[in-house]
């Protein structure tokens, strides 16, 4: 009996922490993709408009590095404070140099 509550349990962790690194991957990373595409946009040393154009190119390779880096970590923990903070960090910096703050 103990030991179908087990299975049962790991079963349930392993699928809670898969579904937690694609909501990680999904939505944490776009999330840092869009804040960091609008910060780039805005320090880089370019015209507007190609340095728009030019965050934007790299909003692909951002958001497929950070989706394969969910799915690299064993820290579950590691991933959602590092998506958190950086995702912060990036909007406080982004806010400073719009001067919204």
């Amino acid at each position: 009996m103990r030991s179908k509550i087990s299975q049962t349990y790991q079963a349930h962790a392993y699928r809670f922490a898969v579904i937690s690194r694609f909501f990680a991957a999904i939505v944490g990373g776009y999330t840092f993709t869009a804040v960091f595409t609008a910060l780039l946009s805005i320090i880089l040393p370019l015209k507007k408009s190609d340095a728009v154009l030019l965050s934007i190119s790299l909003t692909i390779l951002v958001y497929s590095s950070v989706f394969i880096w969910v799915f690299t970590v064993k820290s579950l923990n590691k991933i959602w404070i590092t998506i958190l903070l950086t995702t912060s960090g990036c909007a406080l910096i982004l806010s400073l140099l719009k001067g919204w703050l």
